[in-house]
Formats: structure tokens, sequence, C-alpha cells
């Protein structure tokens, strides 16, 4: 019986993206208030509030837990390590459950959530600019646990030529 629930559980969730890839920010960024976000969709940097939510984006998180809200952090083109990749979702029923983070979770509900939100998780490393958190990317999705997360084609036309990513090369 635990043999047949297996086989109907579909193919295996792989992260478009690895540890030990690697992140080039192209562009300086100049005065960010520490804890700052910088939203990215179609390879441009976009204002607070006119993200296309239902178009794939990226959100690069600067923050430096050493400095209070007063510090400016201002960034330089450089190469970051890719740590660890996350991934999960949460839907408009819980936008914030379980936590501010992403979970999976299924629903008993009759009524289905009006959208999921997918995200890939990036935490990224740089002892030069340590101040560089992770790159989030977000896809949303309106069909139920349809594991619609940003492909890798989608985070790099999200980024454009603002950040680049680069997966390790195979050394067969």
């Amino acid at each position: 019986m635990a043999l047949a629930a297996c086989a109907t559980t579909g193919p295996p969730i792989i992260a478009p993206v690895t540890s030990g890839s690697t992140l080039r920010l192209q562009q300086a960024f100049a005065e960010l208030p520490n804890g700052s976000y910088i939203d990215l969709q179609h390879g441009l940097i976009i204002a607070e509030g006119n993200l296309d939510r239902w178009t794939t984006y990226c959100r690069l998180y600067v923050y430096d837990h050493t400095r209070g809200a007063e510090h400016v952090v201002a960034l330089t083109p450089a190469s970051f390590a890719i740590d660890s990749v996350r991934m999960g979702y949460r839907s408009s029923d819980f936008p914030e459950w379980p936590g501010p983070g992403f979970g999976h979770y299924s629903t008993v509900f009759i009524d289905l959530p009006a959208y999921y939100l997918y995200r890939v998780k990036m935490s990224l490393d740089s002892p030069d600019q340590p101040e560089v958190r992770s790159l989030d990317c977000y896809k949303k999705w309106a069909t139920p646990h349809a594991n619609q997360y940003p492909t890798l084609e989608e985070i790099r036309e999200a980024l454009g030529d603002l950040i680049k990513i680069e997966l390790p090369t195979s050394t067969n």
C-alpha cells in the first residue's frame, strides 16, 4: 500500500539554483538604508509598490545586524557565494502563516485560496560585503499545489543584466 502511495506523488521538486553557485552583482548601489530590499523584475529595479506580483520577481535583501536603522550601505559590483537554497510556498488564505516564513502545509478548507506564492530563497555570503544577505525570487500562481517555483530562466529574466547567477561547472 505504501508503495502505491509513493508512485502517485509525482516527480521530486528540484531547486533551480544550487548551493555552490555564484551571484554576481553587476551594478553599484549607493545610500541604501539598513534593512533595504531591492526589487527586480524584467531586468529593471522596481520602485516600492510597483511590482507586478503575477510575474516572477526577485528581492535582494541588504541588512547589517550589527548596526541600527540609521546605518547606510553602499554596494559595489562583487561576487557572492550562494551558501544555501530553500524553497517554500504560502497561500493567500494564510499570507503570514506559519509565521513570517514560508512552509509546506496542506489546507483542509472547501474554498481554494486565491493564489499561492512560491519562493526560492538564496542565502548569500561575501567577506567584502556581508550586509548582502539573500536573494529571494517569487512566483505567484492560482492553481492549487501546482509547484510553480520560479525557474532559473524566469529568475534570470527578472534579474536581467543587473545580477547574474552562475551555476557550478562540472568537473567531469
